[in-house]
């Protein structure tokens, strides 16, 4: 496990938790993969105590379940998951949209410009894991810059299945480098003010790739 020898044992299980979310996140740790502590151990260097304590973060975060004599999962998203996931997306987004445009002042544009400019850039040359993560990024800021905490809190309790949820929707849109173009006109209209605008695009947004992977989804599951 990388870090000070000196770190204690509760910032191991926030390490360890935090590479683990990361690999699932990112496809490194297959959707369904079976997780055992005792090669966690082994794998991480850590106490089978720090591992269960960090499976058991990342179970209520919703990224693995424990089956009952089988041990831990990696979550599998299936058509019932993303349905969910995407439709609470879009009423949390075009919340966070309307207002942040209504509110917005020039340290947040910039903020969000920059956020945005970052996506774009990454659309160019980047990896689409790490575009993936951009685009999480840059929705989590707008979500930030509303200033509704509740809203912040609704958010975070589901962020790392929405982070899940956007990789697997990027996945379904196989030209990245319009990735970052689309989210222009949401941005645009956010620093320009425009809150009904703003609200509409960010409910639209992605609306495409979402239906198409629900869509998938479903096929998989009556095969």
């Amino acid at each position: 496990m990388p870090g000070n020898s000196m770190i204690s044992k509760q910032s191991f299980d926030v390490q360890t938790a935090n590479i683990l979310r990361e690999m699932i996140v990112t496809g490194s740790l297959e959707a369904g993969s079976r997780l055992t502590e005792a090669k966690l151990t082994e794998q991480f260097h850590v106490s089978r105590g720090t591992i269960r304590a960090a499976l058991q973060k990342l179970n209520n975060e919703g990224l693995v379940s424990q089956v009952p004599y089988t041990g831990w999962h990696v979550i599998a998203l299936d058509a019932q998951d993303a349905w969910e996931l995407h439709n609470l997306r879009r009423v949390l987004d075009g919340l966070a949209a309307r207002l942040t445009a209504e509110r917005i002042e020039p340290e947040g544009a910039k903020k969000l410009e920059d956020a945005y400019q970052k996506l774009c850039g990454l659309c160019d040359s980047g990896d689409p894991r790490d575009i993936a993560d951009a685009d999480f990024e840059l929705h989590k800021l707008i979500v930030a810059l509303s200033g509704h905490r509740r809203l912040q809190e609704h958010y975070t309790l589901t962020e790392q299945q929405i982070r899940v949820f956007i990789a697997s929707c990027d996945s379904e849109f196989s030209d990245y480098k319009n990735i970052g173009k689309r989210h222009g006109p949401l941005i645009k209209a956010i620093l320009s003010g425009d809150a009904d605008t703003a609200e509409r695009l960010a409910k639209e947004h992605n609306a495409t790739q979402g239906d198409e992977l629900i869509s998938s989804l479903r096929q998989l599951e009556t095969q």
